[in-house]
C-alpha cells in the first residue's frame, strides 16, 4: 500500500489556490485507477455530494419531477434507498437525513481506509455545517425549540468541540454570498493542509488531497449567479 501511495501521490498534479484553474477530472481518474476498494468507495461518496446538490436544485428548487438520481453501485444499498426517499419528504427533512447518512459513511470509511484524518475531517465539517444551519435558523426566527434534534449525536458527546465560532461569525457578517462561501472554503482548505504533512506519502495525505479536490471541482462547475443558492444548500444539511 505504501509503495502504491508513493507512486500515486507523485503522479497527481499539485492543487492550486482557490479559484485558480485545475482539471479535476484528470486527477480523480488517476486516483480511481490506482486505489483499492476503500478509497474507490470514498471517491464515489465524495462524487455523490454533487448528486445531492443536483437533487436539491432540480427536484426541489426547479420542481422538475423528471429528475432521476445517478448513483454509483458501490454505494451501500441502505444509502441508495434513503436517497430515493426524496420524492416522499420535504426538502429540509430529506437533506438532513441524507447528509447525516453521508457523514456517517465518511466516518466509517475512516476506519476502513485507516485514515484518522477522514474521521476527524468529517466531524469537523459536519460540526461546521450544523452550526451554520443553527445560525441561519436563528436569524430567520425559525430555530426549533428542541435544537438538539438537529445536532448530530457525536457533537453531543464531544468534550472538546472544534473552535469554529470566529469563522461562523465572519460568514454571517458577510453580505456577499460568494465571498462568504469562498472564505469558508479557504478555511476548509487550510484545515486540510494543516492536518497532514506534505510528502508523507500516507493514506491521510491522499485523503486530504481528495477532500480538497472536491472543493476545486465545485468551483470548476460553479456559475457566479448560483452563489446564493449554493451558500444556503451547503449549510442546510
Amino acid at each position: 500500500m505504501s509503495d502504491n501511495l508513493f507512486y500515486l501521490l507523485t503522479l497527481l498534479p499539485s492543487l492550486p489556490n482557490l479559484g485558480e484553474p485545475l482539471t479535476p477530472e484528470d486527477a480523480m481518474a488517476k486516483i480511481r485507477e490506482e486505489s483499492g476498494a476503500g478509497l474507490l468507495l470514498l471517491a464515489e461518496l465524495l462524487e455523490c455530494e454533487h448528486e445531492i446538490e443536483k437533487c436539491a436544485s432540480i427536484y426541489y428548487v426547479q420542481g422538475s419531477r423528471d429528475y432521476t438520481p445517478n448513483l454509483s453501485e458501490r454505494l451501500p444499498e441502505a444509502f441508495q434507498e434513503l436517497f430515493a426517499t426524496y420524492h416522499q419528504r420535504d426538502e429540509a427533512d430529506w437533506l438532513t437525513a441524507i447528509y447525516a447518512a453521508w457523514f456517517d459513511l465518511l466516518i466509517e470509511l475512516g476506519d476502513v481506509t485507516g485514515s484518522g484524518l477522514l474521521k476527524e475531517w468529517a466531524k469537523w465539517e459536519y460540526s461546521l455545517r450544523t452550526r451554520l444551519r443553527i445560525e441561519r435558523l436563528r436569524a430567520a426566527g425559525r430555530l426549533p425549540a428542541d435544537v438538539d434534534a438537529i445536532v448530530p449525536e457525536f457533537m453531543k458527546e464531544l468534550s472538546d468541540q472544534p473552535d469554529q465560532q470566529q469563522l461562523i461569525e465572519a460568514a454571517r457578517a458577510s453580505t456577499e454570498p460568494m465571498k462568504a462561501e469562498k472564505m469558508l472554503d479557504q478555511a476548509r482548505i487550510d484545515y486540510l493542509r494543516r492536518s497532514v504533512a506534505q510528502f508523507s506519502f500516507s493514506v491521510d495525505e491522499l485523503v486530504a488531497y481528495m477532500l480538497e479536490l472536491r472543493i476545486h471541482q465545485r468551483y470548476a462547475r460553479l456559475r457566479p449567479e448560483a452563489g446564493r443558492k449554493l451558500f444556503e444548500e451547503v449549510t442546510r444539511l
